[in-house]
Order: structure tokens, then sequence, then C-alpha cells
């Protein structure tokens, strides 16, 4: 038997994706523990609470999200969880030649709320990253990209998902995106994020420069050499 233990039921989801979930965990066998407390994590087996032992021949443990500590230990300002405050190009408020992005990073979107811990608000801040070096380090203007957070994307296989859309306050809206069409919309990203990563160089410049010996050089050298 797989199962579930959650505190609260889908929160982040509308009532209807919820029951959507609810109805995908069913058909997958997966047994949903509602307000269970988990006190330790043994080889064999999970146990709660409240007493009850739960066999396990495998436990993945998700209970949220952790940053790694090398920034704080790093001297840079950080929030209470670890992750790097930055200012709105994605560089350290403390460091401005240190740029963070994805979960590392502690950003303000353009609603004022900070953005998630999620890959769905990590692409932006990237984007908005490589903008800014781009511009500090050929003396161009540095323009603010998208930020924004719009939704929660849950693959239930590849035949099902659920696409949640949020408001700007971070808060599920009473439609969404399930089933086919939700894994599909998954898969495409996933095929991107791939195809992205395997052509780091895509986009870039392909204008060649060659390069000279600067005039004063050669004396440059020579008087080098003579002394």
């Amino acid at each position: 038997m797989r199962w579930w233990p959650a505190a609260s039921w889908a929160p982040p989801l509308s009532v209807g994706a919820r029951r959507h979930l609810r109805q995908a965990l069913d058909r997958l066998a997966v047994t949903v523990l509602e307000h269970a407390e988990v006190e330790a994590v043994e080889a064999a087996r999970v146990l709660c609470a409240d007493g009850t032992a739960l066999a396990s021949d495998a436990t993945v443990w998700t209970a949220g999200f952790a940053v790694s500590r090398i920034a704080a230990a790093g001297g840079l300002e950080v929030t209470e969880n670890g992750r790097i405050v930055v200012d709105r190009t994605m560089r350290s408020l403390s460091h401005p030649n240190v740029y963070a992005v994805g979960d590392s990073a502690f950003a303000v979107a353009d609603n004022g709320r900070p953005l998630p811990m999620s890959c769905a608000s990590a692409g932006y801040t990237g984007v908005q990253a490589t903008a800014a070096i781009v511009g500090r380090l050929t003396g161009g203007q540095i323009p603010n990209t998208k930020l924004e957070y719009v939704g929660n994307h849950i693959s239930l296989g590849r035949r099902d998902g659920i696409l949640q859309m949020v408001d700007d306050e971070g808060q599920a809206k009473p439609t969404y995106v399930g089933g086919r069409t939700a894994a599909r919309i998954k898969a495409v990203i996933l095929k991107m994020s791939l195809w992205t990563t395997s052509h780091p160089t895509f986009g870039l410049p392909k204008r060649k420069h060659r390069l000279a010996a600067a005039p004063h050089a050669s004396a440059d050298k020579a008087s080098r050499v003579a002394a």
C-alpha cells in the first residue's frame, strides 16, 4: 500500500482541482492519511505521532523546500530560511557582484509579493539576471523583465495532470486545466527545458570579432625585454 500523509489536503488548489487530484490518487491506489503527523522515519517503516506504524519499502520525504547553507556561510545577506536577498535585477544586496536565481533567491515579483520557491518562477529570475549581467558588462540599458508567478503544475503521469492558475495574491483561481491537456502542456515544458539545456548558446550573437594586438603592445614588449 502506498500512502500520502497530509496536514491539510492540497491547499494551493481550487475545489475542482482538489477533487481531480483525489480521484487520480484513488486511481493510482494511493491512500491519503489526512492530518497525520510523522514523528520518525525508519528503514522499513514510518512512525506517526498517534502511534500508527506504516510499513514502507521506500519512503519519499516531501516536507517542503530547503536552501543550501553556502550563501549564509559565505556572508551574504539571507532571509531566515537562507534565501539570498536580491534587488530587482537579481543582484545580492550585500554583495553586488553576486547574482542569485531560482529557489536560492528571495525576489519580489511585479505584484509586490515574494516569488515562491518554484520552477514556475525560477525561469523569470534567470532571464532577469542574464539581462542584468549582459547590460552591466556591455554598458547597455538594464531592462526589467517580467517577474511573476502564474500557477502550479502537477504531473499525474503521462496522460493526466493539473494546471492550477493563481491570481495576483497567489491564491488559486476557481478554474483549472486537468487531464491529458494538462499532461501535454507539462510534457512540452519539460521538452523545452531539456532542449535549452542542450543548446546553452542558442540566441547568442553570431557575429565574430577578430582579435588584434593594441598598437603600443610591441613597444611595451620591447621595453620590458630591454630592461
